[in-house]
């Protein structure tokens, strides 16, 4: 019989050793207030900042950050973070997080060659803040750029889900006698005929609008002409969802009976206006628009830009309402959302290696970023702007 070529040690059962990636890298980020007229969101939660604290990062917070989402200062700061009202030290940090943008006055403010975190709403900027960027060689992502895949965008389906869903209450809030409405009720009641929905545009905010109206108890129809779109809308929902291509016929005829219509349609320069005025003026009396895609100008010609304090403009006896940023409306529940994407993030750069290195490693961290170390890396920006485009992955070579 051969002697076995292990010891009576290496065959007993050994105590299990987990692998650590010795790349990771702890992290200084700051979070700071949005700056933005009635942005109410954070970034972040006091369960996120515990989640992170516990793996050794160094989170801090601007005093207030959590004032509009129920999220006390000392909520932060039993969860281990610091919480400053100083603002020198909230941009002074290698990497700092924001909701809404930054603005030209907080960028001058922030390190040279530091990280920022933000949305973009490239529609708003111009050539100068990018100029800012690169001068201070500051690595820039925008969180509507971050990509999962091939064509999932995390954070603006998330956005997407609520705002389409926060639409359809919305319009039945309108719909009360009390705000003027038609005193009609979204739900399925016997011996009552049901809400008719029309939605226009077939992404996340259309679908989930759509979604949310059948659901309710509404009939629902919803236009696109994209057919793969709409295709897949309807197998999602279900066959009781109405489905229709997007001529102006058709959509004008359909409008005459619509008691809601929800338009959340985007575009490249701005939403593309489906629904002109002589189409609205034959709606019926007391009828809701919700027009969602007001932040990228509208879908429908009658639409005006409205507030959260004075939401609703009365044409033709139809109520609109034009409020941008939805989700704002809803503050806790889009932070929670947000809170989820920001952190998973933030781990995912250390677990590739962290601020020095993480781009080099993840495409899904590479996608987001739109300006690094001097450079434009964002082709859409560089579309907007006539700035040089540099490709990132050549940069982290």
């Amino acid at each position: 019989m051969s002697k076995s070529p292990f010891s009576r040690a290496e065959l007993l059962p050994q105590e299990e050793r987990l692998w650590v990636n010795p790349s990771e890298e702890r992290l200084k980020v700051s979070f700071a207030k949005a700056s933005t007229l009635q942005e109410r969101r954070v970034a972040i939660t006091p369960e996120g900042v515990k989640q992170l604290c516990q793996l050794g990062h160094e989170i801090i917070i601007q005093k207030d950050l959590g004032l509009h989402t129920g999220f006390e200062n000392h909520f932060y700061s039993e969860a281990g973070a610091e919480v400053t009202a100083d603002e020198k030290r909230i941009f002074s940090t290698p990497f700092v997080v924001k909701v809404d943008p930054f603005t030209i006055t907080e960028i001058d403010k922030v390190s040279s060659g530091c990280t920022l975190l933000s949305a973009l709403q490239i529609k708003t900027k111009k050539k100068l803040y990018f100029e800012k960027l690169l001068d201070k060689k500051i690595t820039a992502i925008g969180l509507e750029f971050i990509r999962e895949g091939t064509d999932h965008f995390p954070f603006v389906e998330s956005l997407g889900e609520i705002s389409g869903q926060s639409a359809v209450h919305i319009a039945s809030e309108l719909l009360s006698a009390s705000n003027k409405g038609k005193g009609l009720l979204f739900g399925s009641v016997t011996g009552v005929s049901p809400i008719q929905t029309i939605v226009i545009g077939a992404q996340t905010t259309g679908v989930e609008a759509a979604r949310t109206a059948l659901a309710l108890g509404s009939e629902v129809t919803l236009y696109d002409n994209d057919l793969s779109k709409l295709r897949s809308a309807r197998n999602s929902i279900g066959h009781r969802l109405h489905t229709s291509t997007l001529t102006q016929e058709r959509l004008a005829k359909h409008l005459q009976s619509a008691d809601v219509v929800i338009g959340t349609l985007t575009g490249e320069k701005r939403a593309p206006i489906v629904v002109l005025e002589p189409m609205v003026s034959q709606m019926k009396s007391g009828s809701i628009i919700v027009d969602v895609s007001i932040d990228n100008g509208g879908c429908i010609e009658t639409s005006e830009l409205t507030t959260h304090d004075d939401p609703i403009r009365i044409v033709y006896d139809v109520i609109h309402y034009g409020v941008p940023n939805i989700p704002s409306r809803y503050p806790k529940t889009s932070s929670i959302a947000l809170n989820a994407l920001v952190v998973s993030f933030l781990l995912k750069l250390t677990a590739n290696g962290g601020l020095s290195a993480g781009f080099l490693n993840s495409h899904e961290l590479q996608s987001g970023v739109y300006t690094y170390d001097g450079y434009l890396t964002s082709n859409l920006v560089a579309d907007w702007f006539p700035l040089p485009f540099r490709n990132l992955s050549l940069l982290t070579l």
